[in-house]
């Protein structure tokens, strides 16, 4: 068996947390050395359950509040957890992590301004971001940018699931450079095919 792979799993997990559904992800190993398998203990840390299963991991979202959490040794999360901290009431602050600024974008800077299309209370950190969030609902869909960076990409298409409204993400295809068929196993995974 090959282990699933944590960082793309982290955006269901997001998806799962903020639309209040449970979500079984399979192959996941919490034994695992991917750093990005810290992802749940930050959900957690905001509200969620999750549960190893046989075979994988299953994840509840529950009504989330803010945190302050360290992404410094998972920087490649800060697009996705940025998302949740949107649908998360309180302040949420992501800290610790500057190297996020050097990934295929600027994902503090970019993240930031993308949020900011849709409503979010968000401030720019030298190395990281504070985001004062709000129930699922209360942001609107918008014309968003990818900037050509697959986590951008995919996290805004986890935030449309809690905007409302249409949210139009440009330069979607991005996606397809870790992830091809990203779209078709998250309309799945919401039961959309």
């Amino acid at each position: 068996m090959v282990p699933a792979d944590w960082s793309s799993a982290t955006f269901f997990l997001v998806a799962a947390a903020i639309t209040g559904g449970s979500l079984t992800l399979e192959g996941l190993d919490k034994k695992d050395s991917q750093g990005d398998k810290a992802v749940v203990g930050m959900l957690e840390e905001m509200g969620c359950t999750a549960e190893v299963v046989p075979g994988g991991l299953r994840i509840e979202g529950r009504p989330m509040h803010g945190a302050v959490l360290d992404l410094n040794a998972t920087p490649d999360a800060l697009p996705a957890i940025a998302v949740a901290a949107c649908f998360a009431e309180g302040e949420t602050r992501l800290v610790n992590v500057p190297q996020a600024r050097m990934k295929e974008t600027d994902r503090i800077t970019v993240m930031t301004s993308e949020l900011l299309k849709l409503g979010v209370d968000v401030e720019e950190l030298p190395d990281g971001m504070i985001i004062r969030g709000r129930r699922p609902g209360s942001f609107k869909g918008a014309m968003v940018d990818g900037h050509d960076d697959h986590r951008v990409v995919m996290a805004l298409a986890v935030a449309a699931l809690g905007c409302c409204g249409e949210l139009s993400i440009k330069g979607a295809e991005a996606a397809d450079v870790t992830f091809p068929g990203f779209f078709d196993l998250l309309d799945r995974a919401l039961g959309r095919k």
